[in-house]
């Protein structure tokens, strides 16, 4: 079953869904449940059906943000310069691929997501905080950049309790790609600035596919989904 993540009170859900699984995650009793479509779904359940519907929604969202910035500022010279499309997450020696994610370990592609999302706490953070200083933004670019930062803070909560779940070493030392990009955001010259923001989303926009397929086979795998 797919949920439904696109209203705010829907994804907000996930955020639930981790306070519970801190609730219960110790107690030694038989673990309580929610009945759909004829079957028991635990708490640990949930958060991987709502992380993986969340991850997918995040992705789409992105894919947006990315179109409407490229549309909007296509006129700016050197808009696609392919220097500016390096990424800082570029390092990590993640899956490339739904078929390389298939034969990637569980935890490991926990890991994995994990580290995309730490990856970005930071450059998000600049990201809607810079956008709407620049000139002539549409109001919903810059709405879309605050939505998706919100979501994303959702579903890294989430994966963090998945991960402090399911992994004796979860609690390891946090070692994840620097972002030191913000002075190329704050550019004096505004085609600059548009051409450092288009290379950022783009960025953004491949590693969320990525964590978007992470997520979704590791769904699959947990919940014991066939051809999905």
């Amino acid at each position: 079953m797919q949920l439904s993540l696109t209203q705010p009170s829907s994804w907000i859900m996930l955020l639930l869904l981790v306070t519970n699984m801190f609730l219960w995650k110790n107690v030694a009793s038989v673990p309580m449940c929610a009945m759909r479509n004829a079957r028991c779904f635990t708490f640990f359940e949930d958060t991987f059906e709502l992380a993986g519907s969340l991850s997918h929604n995040i992705s789409m969202e992105v894919s947006e943000l990315f179109t409407q910035f490229e549309n909007h500022y296509a006129d700016v010279p050197g808009l696609k310069d392919k220097s500016l499309m390096r990424c800082h997450t570029s390092s990590l020696p993640n899956p490339e691929n739904k078929e390389q994610a298939k034969h990637t370990h569980y935890e490991a592609l926990l890991k994995s997501g994990h580290m995309f999302l730490e990856a970005w706490e930071s450059p998000l953070d600049d990201l809607v905080n810079e956008i709407s200083t620049m000139k002539n933004v549409p109001n919903t670019i810059i709405s879309k950049a605050k939505d998706i930062k919100l979501r994303i803070q959702a579903l890294q909560k989430g994966i963090n309790s998945l991960i402090s779940s399911m992994l004796q070493n979860g609690d390891e030392e946090k070692n994840y790609p620097a972002w030191s990009r913000l002075p190329l955001l704050q550019s004096d010259n505004e085609d600059a600035r548009i051409r450092s923001f288009y290379g950022m989303i783009s960025c953004l926009d491949n590693d969320f596919k990525k964590v978007d397929i992470y997520l979704n086979v590791l769904k699959c795998y947990m919940l014991k989904i066939e051809n999905c």
